[in-house]
């Protein structure tokens, strides 16, 4: 009978499509499928590489000068003192890496800054960079060395922790380490500039008083010629303003002098960094472009010499090593231009001007856009690109400029 007879199971795809688990699985693979889209989206925007700053408009950033103000009408900003503008740019580094699209990815733990390299290879680069500036800035600066050693220990510490401290906080502090030493700069520079005026109103005043002596010992000379009927007396009374008018002029003469020697005591501004420290860090520069320029020739399976090699890339760690240097080489770009500014003297009396701004332009020239989607690695003459050997060929000729340089200072 129909009422006793054993039903047939359901198949797996009946079970699915009962209303009991429709309303549950379609939902469910329609969410992961945005999940997936947005993260791909954030992905490509987060691996967009940022504009650099100019390094005089880092300093104006970090006096509070307004951008917008036309200086044209006279009021000129205050040119940087030595090291400002090495300090400012290092700030404004750090700064991009905390507030570019995405944030620092590379402590990331979750999607989509967890399946992102290029990003964070490009990270590793910029923060090795202002590890190795940094150091220098603090053996060659006097004005606030102690915030400086601060930011030094900081950024040597690990820059890839996710909590207990976040990679993040540590930036955050040693970036208000530089700016107070940024803050401590300016203040001696502006201390410096208040002597210098000081100075100068006190030459002026002291120039204006000896005028009024001048004139007063002509108005007395007129009334003696007027009211002296005796000659000689007349003669005598000439005489003794004549010595006193050589008097007059001798004091006005050494208070003039002692002026001007207090003039040439205050106009000693805060020391330079030392064209030794220069040198020391473009050492260390040239090492970090010797080792990207070896890591780079691997891709290809080849040394800088042209020598075959047997330890070449991974090709999945082909586009690491690339965006590694891109970093490198974005970060020297901006970093240079500020050393061009404050060893400005050094570099001119050195001969090495020339050579300095052809370094900058290489640099620069290394940031081209990259049009392919993927970094290729193709044969030398190929029909695909080989991106690895092009960024050597920039990183091997900003070496040789570094170790040319250096051996002019």
């Amino acid at each position: 009978m129909a009422l006793f007879r054993k039903k047939a199971p359901l198949s797996r795809t009946e079970v699915l499509e009962t209303p009991q688990y429709g309303w549950i699985w379609k939902p469910l693979v329609a969410l992961v499928v945005i999940y997936l889209l947005a993260c791909i989206v954030l992905g490509i925007w987060w691996s967009w590489t940022p504009s650099p700053t100019d390094p005089k408009q880092a300093v104006e950033q970090q006096r509070g000068f307004p951008q917008s103000v036309d200086t044209r009408g006279g009021d000129e900003p205050q040119s940087p003192a030595p090291g400002e503008t090495l300090l400012a740019s290092n700030i404004a580094i750090i700064d991009t890496l905390l507030d570019k699209s995405g944030g620092y990815l590379r402590n990331d733990v979750m999607p989509p800054g967890l399946w992102l390299d290029n990003m964070p290879n490009w990270e590793k680069g910029v923060t090795q960079q202002v590890r190795d500036a940094v150091a220098s800035l603090g053996s060659a600066l006097d004005v606030g060395s102690a915030p400086l050693g601060e930011a030094n220990d900081e950024l040597s510490g690990d820059l890839d922790s996710w909590r207990w401290p976040a990679s993040e906080n540590v930036l955050r502090s040693a970036r208000n380490n530089l700016g107070e030493a940024f803050t401590a700069l300016e203040n001696a520079s502006g201390q410096h500039g208040a002597n210098q005026g000081a100075s100068n109103q006190a030459t002026s005043g002291q120039g204006s008083s000896d005028q009024g002596a001048s004139d007063q010992g002509t108005s007395d000379q007129g009334a003696s010629d007027q009211g002296t009927s005796d000659q000689r007396a007349s003669d005598q009374g000439t005489s003794d303003q004549r010595a006193s008018g050589q008097d007059s002029s001798d004091q006005g003469g050494s208070g003039q002098d002692s002026s001007g020697q207090g003039a040439v005591a205050d106009t000693a501004s805060p020391d330079a960094p030392d064209a030794s420290a220069l040198r020391e860090w473009l050492a260390q520069v040239e090492k970090r472009l010797q080792t990207q320029t070896q890591q780079l020739a691997a891709n290809v399976g080849q040394s800088p010499s042209g020598d075959q090699q047997n330890d070449s890339t991974p090709w999945l760690r082909i586009d690491d090593v690339f965006f590694e240097a891109r970093g490198t080489t974005w970060a020297l770009a901006q970093l240079m231009r500020a050393a061009r500014v404050d060893y400005a003297d050094a570099i001119e009396d050195s001969g090495a001007g020339g050579d300095f701004d052809q370094l900058i332009a290489e640099l620069e020239s290394s940031q081209g856009r990259v049009w392919s989607p993927v970094i290729l690695n193709g044969s030398g003459f190929g029909l695909f690109a080989n991106h690895s050997l092009m960024m050597a060929n920039y990183t091997v000729r900003a070496s040789q400029l570094v170790e040319k340089i250096r051996n002019q200072l």
